[in-house]
């Protein structure tokens, strides 16, 4: 048990030195934001995407922000969290790839696409968590009621720590940023 727990920490700490070394705590959002690139199609299903569009985040989660830093503590919560209610449908790289996911009329979403896109940010994630898919015809549940405001974010912090870069779309000549 202890070593799972101390290779999960150990994992996490490369995942934040990674980030933080390669990204900064706000650069990479800041960079696609300037260079103009187009947002990727980031879900299997536009219907959340594009009522997002229309209407921007319900008021309930407009301008939320997250409280929670990258720290190792916050990654190794977030990824626990992850890898209890996520990875079953969003797969371990969050690619969408999980067997639950399989058998769905809507794949799951590629989170790494998902959060390249600099349109969505953390009141998009937020909401996208708590509300779940229902409202959007997928199957997605809702975790307001399962999961507590400071787990939802700690999640939130895994994702952009470990699948950040995933979604990002590889320079010139097919080189990778």
């Amino acid at each position: 048990m202890w070593k799972s727990a101390l290779v999960g920490a150990l994992v996490a700490a490369f995942i934040v030195a990674a980030f933080l070394t390669v990204c900064g705590p706000n650069a990479c959002a800041v960079n696609r934001l300037t260079t103009g690139e187009t947002p990727p199609q980031t879900i299997k299903n536009p219907a959340r995407k594009n009522y997002y569009l229309r209407n921007g985040v319900p008021a309930a989660y407009r301008g939320k922000h997250n409280p929670f830093e990258p720290t190792i503590g916050n990654v190794v919560e977030g990824a626990r969290l992850y890898d209890l209610r996520c990875a079953v449908c969003h797969g371990m790289m969050g690619i969408g790839d999980g067997e639950g996911g399989e058998k769905l009329t809507f794949p799951p979403a590629d989170l790494g696409a998902a959060l390249a896109d600099s349109m969505n940010g953390d009141d998009f994630f937020y909401w996208t968590i708590a509300d779940g898919g229902p409202p959007f015809g997928t199957d997605m549940p809702p975790f307001r009621n399962d999961l507590k405001e400071a787990e939802i974010w700690k999640v939130v912090v895994f994702m952009r720590a470990a699948f950040a870069e995933s979604g990002q779309k590889p320079a010139a000549g097919g080189a990778t940023p």
